[in-house]
């Protein structure tokens, strides 16, 4: 039976989690204190960790296909669930910032399209309050737009050549690597270098692993490697803590990164994401205490509602601010996260049962001919082991 990958749920959350720390971090003005700010600061490493599992778990199901000869996954439909997943939640936090933020007043037609559509990146306009962490959406967006054709690219061929899937998404890497480096300054635009070129080397690098897990060859390879957990993380934790030094620019908003130092970032935070990743999705699924506690119920039930708590925090986080008094690098930090988790938590849980779970009942749904049928869907609990063992990969890839 193939592997279900039970521990990339917990993997969200924690990437959520951090994002929500470096945000906390920012709003109350901890990055300028030495290293537990610069810390801080650099856990918008979540970011990475969300791509590359994004990366992993979207293109598993084509390559997965190619090796094994069979048809393809149908793009309309991958495209439909992945609307599901992202846009009805998305709309309602849109919706909610643009309308009850009292910053957000100014915000005319063009700014209401833009945010709905996720394309405010492409924008000269600022971000509109309580919505400025929404530019890793759109980046995420993006690629699942461009996901198939990327696939395409990769495995021209019915069968899937692994050697040709790295080779390509090397230089692809590379290219988005210098995309990284020079977007501030060839575009005339404030947010070119959060466009998906730049992040192409952490999407690529999911969708690298991902062939390398269908390849018995490389499968093989990479089991016997990943077994080592704790080595694969102290790399991790090293990488980090290089990433962590000037060398990958200032922290804040005021001093721009230099060419270097956005490449250098690039790189770094890829290779962290990676070293986390390889030893949850090769190697023993559920050997050790490290593997079977993340595969566990508390830690996966914050992975199923980690895209609740990436996009209602920010608005909680600002709007708690200012009812509690709180102005802006306030240094009250572990107030502000208490107020912010506490708050956000439950919020993404009820719109994971009341919302998002509900939804996605419509995954199956498809037209036929002008009609519409409705197909059985798989449940979405994770108590059904069936049904988890049957869809693995989709299962896992809901809320990447």
């Amino acid at each position: 039976m193939d592997r279900r990958f039970l521990t990339l749920d917990a993997l969200r959350a924690v990437g959520a989690l951090m994002v929500v720390l470096t945000h906390v971090g920012f709003h109350t003005g901890r990055y300028p204190q030495g290293w537990t700010g610069a810390m801080i600061a650099h856990l918008d490493l979540g970011v990475a960790i969300f791509f590359v599992v994004s990366g992993f778990l979207l293109a598993r199901p084509w390559f997965a296909a190619s090796a094994a000869g069979t048809r393809p996954p149908s793009t309309g439909r991958y495209l439909w669930k992945r609307a599901l997943r992202i846009l009805p939640l998305y709309w309602v936090v849109v919706a909610v910032c643009l309308i009850f933020a009292p910053a957000n007043s100014d915000v005319g037609l063009g700014g209401w399209i833009a945010n709905l559509t996720l394309t405010q990146i492409y924008t000269q306009e600022t971000h509109a309050y309580g919505l400025a962490h929404m530019w890793s959406l759109c980046t995420e967006v993006a690629f699942y737009l461009a996901l198939p054709l990327v696939v395409r690219l990769l495995t021209p061929r019915s069968r899937l050549d692994v050697r040709r899937v790295l080779v390509v998404s090397l230089v692809l890497s590379i290219g988005g690597v210098v995309f990284a480096a020079g977007a501030r300054t060839w575009f005339d635009q404030p947010f070119a270098a959060e466009w998906l070129p730049a992040y192409l080397p952490w999407f690529l690098a999911g969708t690298a692993l991902a062939a390398c897990s269908v390849d018995p060859g490389m499968r093989a390879r990479l089991d016997i490697a990943a077994r080592d957990l704790a080595g694969w993380w102290l790399l991790a934790l090293g990488l980090f803590v290089a990433a962590c030094t000037p060398i990958t620019g200032p922290t804040g908003l005021v001093d721009t990164p230099t060419p270097a130092e956005s490449a250098l970032k690039c790189v770094l935070y890829c290779a962290v994401a990676v070293c986390i990743i390889v030893p949850l999705v090769f190697g023993p699924e559920l050997e050790g205490p490290v593997r079977r506690w993340l595969a566990g119920p508390v830690p996966s039930g914050l992975g199923e509602i980690s895209y609740g708590i990436f996009s209602i925090h920010m608005f909680v986080l600002l709007m708690g601010m200012e009812l509690l008094g709180f102005g802006t690098f306030n240094d009250r930090f572990w107030t502000v996260l208490g107020m912010t988790v506490v708050v956000t938590v439950p919020l993404a849980a009820l719109s994971y049962f009341l919302l998002e779970r509900r939804v996605m009942r419509l995954r199956g749904w498809r037209p036929v001919r002008g009609a519409s049928s409705r197909q059985p869907t798989e449940s979405l609990s994770r108590g059904s082991a069936e049904a988890a063992a049957a869809t693995s990969t989709s299962a896992s890839s809901e809320s990447a």
